[in-house]
């Protein structure tokens, strides 16, 4: 009865916090409690029934859930929920004391001393911390997996680096030898110490050691979303990484077979990352290990050919070996993969220069983009990298060449209208602005063709496209005050003053809305419903410029010790 009375009150929670440790939340089924999972984290999490409605404030919560507590001061759960709320919102004292009760009625359930294990250790109680993670150990029905991580989190954050390492250390030992999903949570959170302590040997230690590990979980793996995969995935990347800084040194250094070695390792371990075979095969070939270099472009022909590091690979090997045609080729098939290489542009061109197959060179050498054999997109592509370097000039050129060959490319028109706003060319931004909007109409894009228009002084079409901004997103607030801003500009204040009115629909209580619909009305000589809009505008924010104003629509009224009022006051705030 007691549990169906809690089912009305409140929605009981589970909150992720402290370093990706969750706070359990048990709870019942009509049925009896439910059997705990494992989050990704390690944390615990119960499937059960939610309590009450949606919707309730935090002060509502905990008034709700006090008032279950008074009449029932022995629900355990009731206690452990309350903790997990005062958590949420980061009352860890008042967890705490919540979490104590639930122990206390109830000092056999594992969570409860989880949870306040970590309310100790956020307030700074270690050793409290620590007995509570114990007793959730023996308690727990899974044996208090995370443990150890529980543990070691509490020393980090005590300061006690070395036993935090022992502690992580220890777990990973009894975790076996063939490590599972809590494991390599364990290998990542001593890895996060040691890089945190600056300790790169250790480091480069550890993940040597357990990489192996996390290669053979993700072997017998056939669901990327399994407990332990992202773990597992990290343990291996942050190895290659290291493996390639260590590559790079290497081969600087002049170590070749150093540098190959641990190439080597960082593509067996992740074979899918298009940088390492190249570098690989490169190093190779300085070494004079020619034959190696083949093998190894060989082997990735036959089980990565849709790679660009396997062509380039194999066009490396090919220049090696005075084979300049097969060469091009490969270049040619990476860059057909990967059109960002841009760099491969001219290797290849120089290459067919050298084996006489000039016209297929001029299709990368000849005028660069500016060739007619160049593709649009090859075009459009450079263009945006121009944009990217913030080489507004230099793009518009470009841009207008793809507009011009391939005028149904909605990109090329926009980013040539980009280009012209960003160098203050407003009048010709019109254009392809709404070249744009015909081919895909956009509220944003007919904002941006409005302002460029109103900037250009061409208030009728600043005047469509705000309005079509507005009927695609009705609430767009600026393209709404831009159309008011764009009446006042072409003089039209009687249509200015009403596009205020219905601006304040959407931004109610505006200081700007009130302060230009009371300018509007200066204009129109209402100098009362000017006094009005600015007394409004007053309401949200006193400036000097509003001030000022009210102090001209007082001189209009006749009324001079008033205006010389107002002008002190703007004078003084300025």
């Amino acid at each position: 009865m007691i549990r169906a009375m809690r089912s009305t009150l409140f929605p009981a929670m589970t909150l992720f916090f402290w370093g990706s440790l969750t706070l359990c939340s048990p709870a019942v089924h009509a049925q009896g409690q439910a059997a705990p999972d494992t989050l990704p984290d390690g944390g615990l999490v119960f499937d059960y029934q939610q309590f009450g409605g949606d919707g309730l404030t935090f002060e509502e919560k905990v008034s709700e859930l006090n008032a279950f507590l008074l009449e029932n001061p022995a629900d355990d759960t009731g206690w452990n929920d309350l903790g997990v709320l005062y958590a949420s919102a980061g009352e860890f004292p008042l967890a705490r004391d919540a979490f104590i009760k639930a122990v206390q009625i109830d000092p056999t359930e594992g969570d409860f001393h989880r949870n306040l294990g970590l309310a100790f250790s956020r307030v700074e109680m270690f050793d409290m911390a620590v007995a509570e993670f114990e007793a959730y150990r023996r308690f727990d029905k899974l044996g208090g997996r995370d443990y150890w991580r529980l543990i070691g989190g509490a020393q980090v954050r005590a300061g006690m680096i070395q036993e935090a390492k022992a502690t992580y250390l220890e777990g990973i030992r009894i975790s076996g030898e063939k490590l599972q999903a809590e494991g390599l949570r364990l290998v990542l959170a001593l890895n996060k110490v040691h890089a945190d302590q600056g300790e790169e040997q250790a480091t480069r230690k550890l993940l040597g050691e357990h990489v192996s590990s996390a290669v053979e979980f993700l072997h017998y793996t056939t669901d990327p979303e399994e407990d332990g995969v992202p773990e597992a995935m990290s343990i291996i990347n942050n190895r290659v990484a290291m493996l390639v800084e260590d590559g790079k040194l290497m081969e600087q250094s002049g170590l070749l077979a150093e540098a190959g070695a641990a190439f080597k390792e960082a593509h067996d371990l992740d074979p899918s990352r298009d940088d390492l075979l190249p570098r690989l095969v490169d190093v190779y070939l300085k070494a004079g290990e020619s034959m190696d270099a083949r093998v190894m472009a060989r082997l990735a022909r036959d089980e990565h050919p849709d790679q660009a590091g396997t062509w380039i690979a194999s066009g490396k090997v090919y220049e090696k070996s005075d084979r300049l045609s097969d060469a091009a080729d490969a270049y040619q098939k990476a860059f057909a993969i990967d059109p960002s290489l841009e760099d491969l542009r001219v290797a290849i061109g120089n290459l067919l220069m050298r084996v006489g197959r000039d016209e297929e060179a001029s299709k990368f050498l000849r005028a660069g983009v500016g060739s007619n054999d160049t593709k649009p997109e090859v075009v459009y592509n450079y263009a945006v990298s121009l944009m990217r370097e913030k080489k507004y000039h230099a793009a518009i050129a470009s841009f207008r060449n793809v507009t011009r060959e391939k005028p149904e490319m909605f990109q090329a028109w926009s980013a040539l209208a980009q280009c012209y706003r960003a160098t203050r060319q407003y009048g010709l931004a019109v254009d392809p602005y709404q070249q744009a909007f015909a081919l895909k109409p956009d509220g944003k894009l007919a904002y941006n063709l409005g302002y460029c228009a109103m900037k250009a002084k061409r208030h009728d079409i600043a005047e469509t496209a705000y309005l079509q901004a507005l009927e695609i997103d009705p609430g767009m607030v600026e393209a709404r005050y831009n159309l008011s801003l764009n009446y006042m500009d072409a003089k039209q204040y009687e249509e200015a003053t009403v596009s205020f009115n219905t601006m304040l629909e959407i931004e109610p209580d505006s200081y700007r809305v009130y302060y230009s619909q009371g300018l509007s009305y200066y204009y129109l000589e209402r100098y009362d419903e000017a006094l009005e809009a600015y007394d409004l505008a007053m309401e949200q924010e006193e400036t000097m410029n509003l001030l000022n104003n009210i102090g001209l629509v007082y001189d209009k009224l006749g009324k001079k010790k008033k205006a010389q009022k107002y002008y002190k006051l703007a004078k003084g705030l300025k």
